[in-house]
């Protein structure tokens, strides 16, 4: 009898381990539960396709600059997502929109950053030739100035306005569409209402 109550209360314990386990794995990311995980920071996309290309004199080679830094808190889903009271099967539903949209975008976004790399390599080469005949005493430093003015203007135009970025940035969009989309089909009208306000006040900004 004492060998029967034993093995019945190890049956009862492996069955509330299993219970727990399957509890956990069914458990969404605490960081994605509180959208504070990196799918929830969205990129500025309008920063991402006007790069400003900057430097570029005898001392410094071109790189690129743009609003992407200046992108704040309040354009990323972190800011309002919490604010929407969101059940548990809405935040689960959107932690997979997201990462949805950070897999759909991810490629678009390495073309892009890789693009302008050789763009600009190009461009220092050639900064690095207009230097070399100023330092030989072949052109004035004005000519110099107005060599890499010109060069800054045409490689700042070639990275904005090249055929395969403009490709990758109108898909970068479609995959931000989606997103937003698929997170509107699970707002109900009191959420919908604030995610509304909360767009109209990114285009006024």
């Amino acid at each position: 009898m004492r060998k029967l109550r034993l093995s019945w209360g190890l049956l009862a314990l492996s069955a509330i381990l299993t219970f727990t386990s399957c509890q956990k794995d069914d458990t969404i990311d605490p960081a994605l539960d509180s959208f504070a995980s990196e799918e929830f920071q969205l990129e500025d996309l309008d920063g991402l396709e006007n790069t400003d290309v900057t430097s570029g004199s005898e001392s410094s080679a071109f790189g690129t600059s743009s609003t992407e830094a200046m992108h704040s808190e309040r354009h990323s889903l972190s800011f309002i997502l919490p604010k929407l009271n969101l059940n548990q099967s809405q935040r689960a539903a959107i932690s997979g929109f997201a990462k949805d949209h950070a897999s759909c975008v991810a490629e678009h976004r390495q073309r892009i950053h890789e693009l302008h790399r050789n763009l600009l390599a190009k461009a220092n080469a050639v900064r690095e030739e207009y230097v070399a005949d100023y330092r030989a005493g072949n052109i004035s430093r004005e000519e110099l100035e107005q060599r890499l003015t010109s060069l800054r203007e045409r490689v700042r135009n070639e990275i904005n306005k090249h055929d395969r970025k403009l490709i990758h940035m109108r898909a970068l969009r479609k995959c931000r569409l989606d997103l937003m989309t698929n997170i509107e089909s699970v707002l109900n009208r009191e959420q919908r209402q604030l995610w509304d306000r909360w767009k109209q006040s990114l285009r006024q900004r």
